[in-house]
């Protein structure tokens, strides 16, 4: 229940949700394809890929998650589907876009969640990761903070780095997919990083 209510304020922050609606905003217009969030938390690029035109399936391995989820979709009129599953059961091929937000870093092995996740995508479709970079601080964060960064749950900032010290994805994991390119795109000063990878 705590994690489910944390995840639920820090998407309510500024900077949390500008950086992630800019990472879904690297991707086209949905025009009805599909996308799946896994680890999909509270649902917040869940919501972002509908409000883009995707139908949208948000997965999350706990089911307090999920009903934060489909909570906060009903009340913005968002038709999106929430269900609980694991990274590591996913079906293959069934899906366009496929997306996992600060989902890498918490699992032990990474190697095999990147692969399922992979897996997942469909042929000719992209698997978007959006993950903190080597450059997500307590030093960094507190610079941007300093900088003016708008004030709104501004903390939730702090909390993050604090988390994610020493537990980075290392971006070379990428490389060992089969992809037919694998794109960059540093996001919050580059203290988090969007890998939009194409199959």
């Amino acid at each position: 229940m705590i994690a489910s209510a944390l995840f639920t304020w820090i998407q309510g922050a500024d900077f949390y949700y500008n950086l992630h609606k800019q990472a879904v905003d690297l991707l086209p217009v949905g025009n009805g394809k599909t996308w799946m969030d896994v680890g999909c938390g509270p649902g917040l690029v869940a919501r972002l890929a509908a409000e883009k035109g995707y139908q949208v399936m948000g997965i999350d391995s706990d089911p307090l998650m999920i009903r934060s989820a489909k909570r906060i979709a009903k009340r913005q009129g968002l038709s999106v589907d929430f269900k609980t599953g694991d990274v590591f059961n996913l079906p293959t091929a069934s899906a366009d876009v496929v997306s996992a937000a600060s989902l890498l870093a918490v699992l032990e092995n990474k190697t095999s969640g990147l692969n399922s996740l992979w897996q997942c995508v469909r042929q000719g479709g992209t698997l978007l990761i959006i993950e903190p970079t080597d450059q997500m601080t307590i030093e960094n964060a507190n610079q941007l903070i300093k900088s003016g960064l708008p004030r709104k749950r501004i903390q939730g900032l702090r909390m993050w780095a604090t988390a994610r010290q020493g537990n980075i994805v290392n971006p070379a994991i990428y490389k060992t997919l089969n992809a037919q390119s694998v794109d960059f795109m540093p996001l919050l000063n580059g203290l988090i990083g969007a890998w939009v990878i194409q199959k």
